[in-house]
This record gives C-alpha cells, sequence and structure tokens, in this order.
C-alpha cells in the first residue's frame, strides 16, 4: 500500500447562495481510501464592499472507482442578505491509500 496525493482546484463561477461543485483526481493505481483537504481558498464580491456574514467551504470524497478519487466542494459567502453574486475559487489535497 502506498499513498498518494494530487492537488485540484475548484473554480467558483459566478453566482449566489450555498453552492457544490464536483470534481476529480485520477492516481497511478486502485483506490483503497481516500480522503480531502482544504489547502486554500479565495471568495470576491462582484460589486460594492460588502460586511461579510458567513464563510464555508467543504470538501467531502464521495467515491473512489478504481483509480480515480470523485469529491464535491461546498461553498457559501455571503452577507447579511444572502443576496450578492460571488466567485473565486477552492484548492483541495486529495490524500488516497493505493494498492
Amino acid at each position: 500500500m502506498a499513498v498518494e496525493f494530487r492537488r485540484q482546484s475548484i473554480k467558483i463561477p459566478a453566482g449566489t447562495g450555498r453552492r457544490s461543485f464536483k470534481g476529480s483526481a485520477a492516481f497511478s493505481r486502485s483506490v483503497t481510501s481516500a480522503g480531502g483537504a482544504i489547502e486554500g481558498f479565495k471568495f470576491d464580491f462582484l460589486d460594492n464592499d460588502h460586511h461579510i456574514n458567513t464563510v464555508e467551504v467543504d470538501v467531502d470524497v464521495t467515491g473512489t472507482p478504481g483509480n480515480t478519487v470523485e469529491f464535491t466542494v461546498e461553498c457559501l459567502y455571503a452577507d447579511k442578505n444572502f443576496d450578492d453574486r460571488y466567485e473565486g475559487y477552492v484548492s483541495v489535497l486529495v490524500i488516497a491509500e493505493t494498492t
């Protein structure tokens, strides 16, 4: 068994509210178990200055078919009204145990 790492960047296109984006990482061998970690993120409102109310970023592994790890990134960046558009990115470190 070996442990392998892959970095993936998920682009967060302009939008509002809580959002979910799928990603995947390919490994050199079959994956037996995996996890994900947030390496970093950047969000920015697209219009005027806002007072930030909520910042949430989460990554969950959703499957490990063959030599691939599938994951979902969920994010929320909002002021008190939750109605302003934002965009950015989330950097994910995928860690897999392979055979």
